[in-house]
């Protein structure tokens, strides 16, 4: 894997793609967040994550996911930002843990809940109990991540400023 390939991980809401949009219009890092990719290279007219699940189911996703992820996860000089599940795979889990650029943006639940609730996000749809266990499980998994930021103590503006200082590209 390259070097220069970050990574931003965390449950829906914790901040991925808001700071990876921050990284875009701030900087000249290249910046690319999975979700555009699995659309992009789906065989449907889709316009969102929420639909290629409704239309598919999870399973299906998760598939494709790790398909794109394929295809991006050794741009040199790249931040990109994960789905909030995307750790759950085995392929994905395996190259970004070893990765010296994966930033976990921590939060805790009832922050990222406030978040994310009002949301048409598909794993809404079975209730705050639901999102909570889900929250649990990733966990450990995030807590492996090379660097961690604590988004309940830090704007996402100064978030991004952290993540450009760790990296040093610009």
């Amino acid at each position: 894997m390259s070097s220069n390939t970050a990574f931003l991980v965390g449950l829906m809401g914790s901040g991925k793609s808001s700071i990876l949009n921050i990284l875009k219009l701030n900087t000249e890092i290249q910046t690319i967040d999975l979700d555009d990719i699995v659309l992009s290279e789906s065989n449907d007219d889709l316009e969102s994550i929420e639909q290629l699940f409704e239309k598919h189911g999870e399973e299906y996703f998760r598939d494709c996911e790790v398909k794109a992820f394929q295809k991006i996860y050794q741009n040199p000089n790249t931040v990109v930002a994960l789905g909030g599940g995307s750790m759950i795979s085995s392929p994905i889990k395996s190259a970004v843990l070893k990765s010296e650029h994966t930033f976990y943006l921590k939060n805790e639940f009832e922050n990222l809940w406030k978040n994310i609730k009002d949301s048409k996000r598909p794993l809404l749809s079975n209730g705050k109990d639901n999102v909570m266990n889900i929250y649990l499980e990733r966990l450990h998994t995030y807590k492996h991540c090379k660097n961690t930021i604590d988004m309940s103590k830090h704007s996402l503006q100064q978030a991004s400023e952290i993540i450009i200082n760790r990296l040093g590209w610009v």
